[in-house]
């Protein structure tokens, strides 16, 4: 998600300042479209609101920030989009990616990397526009008592225009290091069209936003990390697994719950386990996921196995995986089972 590629002169200076963000900044951050940092996550998680979602920033400062969408559509055809923005020593940029698959293979891959001059966002609400198009519009529905954001995007080979109601309550937490990770819509249903070559379709499905901002570890410096979502029919789950080492590991999840709120799962009790490896692109990746976890709110096992996977290298050096994962497994929540059954996203990020 949003790989900097070095064709042009304008992707050559995004990749050199994100180098030297990485080396020169105390508590840099990536601008690959990551859902935390590497460290463990301390604070208690909060509700959000419209401004949690408008553009941050810090002036001249060193910064980097990120909006991210996806979205399962009914026909078999998934999407991705992230915008990511930084600035280093008064010098920045905007990166902006949509991916499209289908079945889980990539169709459609579009990258577009403007100047600072080219970007606005509101620092009121979601509102972020690229080069005079207007690409996320964030507001509070009032029909449905949960946010609503339209989502655009345009290309030569291929375009989007989708509308994101949420179903759930969405949720922020402070990490460690003062760093902000905003689930706006852990799950949201998702109507539009998208068009590929020429061809627009309409499509239904289901979606996710998370957003990201102030980002200061030097997260390069660590191993990685596994992040994804799965849901039920009235349950939505994002989960992670960080690695500040190769045999040291932080576990989050939070379960949502349709029309309700959320419930931030202890750590201790969370079970993950990684198997089956494959070489791909001279790295060990699993090819099958499970997490586990049991207290007294909640109970839930799922299998996830991997059914396709798209690789990018950031830099040269940052290996990245996203996965379109077949999940299966329960969920129960007061007295209530359920069946986790279907494909979602998930990605598996190494620094080394």
């Amino acid at each position: 998600m949003g790989i900097c590629k070095t064709g042009t002169p304008m992707k050559r200076l995004v990749a050199l300042l994100v180098i030297t963000f990485f080396l020169m900044v105390p508590g840099s951050g990536l601008i690959i479209c990551a859902h935390m940092t590497l460290r463990p996550m301390f604070s208690t998680l909060e509700d959000v609101t419209l401004r949690d979602d408008a553009f941050h920033g810090h002036g001249k400062r060193p910064y980097a920030e990120w909006w991210y969408f996806d979205a399962m559509f009914d026909n078999g055809y998934s999407m991705t989009l992230g915008v990511k923005v930084f600035n280093i020593l008064g010098r920045g940029g905007v990166n902006t990616r949509l991916d499209i698959y289908q079945q889980g293979s990539l169709i459609l891959e579009s990258e577009k990397t403007s100047s600072m001059k080219e970007f606005y966002a509101s620092i009121e609400i979601p509102l972020v526009a690229v080069e005079g198009e207007e690409l996320i519009h964030g507001s509070y529905d009032p029909v449905s008592g949960h946010f609503a954001y339209n989502v655009s995007y345009e290309a030569s080979q291929g375009a989007l225009s989708l509308h994101f109601i949420g179903c759930t309550q969405g949720w922020k937490r402070q990490q460690k290091a003062g760093d902000w990770w905003v689930v706006m819509l852990p799950r949201a249903t998702v109507t539009g069209t998208i068009t590929i070559d020429g061809t627009t379709m309409n499509v239904t499905g289901t979606g996710y936003h998370d957003h990201t901002w102030d980002v200061r570890p030097r997260i390069a410096l660590n191993y990685g990390w596994f992040w994804g979502t799965f849901e039920s029919a009235n349950y939505s789950v994002t989960w992670a697994m960080t690695y500040p080492t190769r045999l040291s590991r932080h576990p989050m999840m939070v379960v949502s719950e349709k029309n309700g709120g959320y419930l931030d799962i202890p750590p201790e009790t969370i079970w993950f386990s990684a198997k089956q490896p494959r070489l791909d692109h001279l790295r060990l990746i699993p090819m099958y996921l499970n997490t586990e976890t049991m207290t007294e709110k909640v109970f839930l096992t799922v299998n996830m196995h991997v059914i396709s996977i798209d690789h990018a290298r950031l830099l040269g050096v940052i290996q990245y995986w996203r996965y379109h994962m077949n999940c299966t497994g329960s969920i129960m929540m007061h007295g209530h089972m359920e069946t986790v059954e279907g494909v979602f996203i998930a990605e598996y990020l190494r620094f080394r």
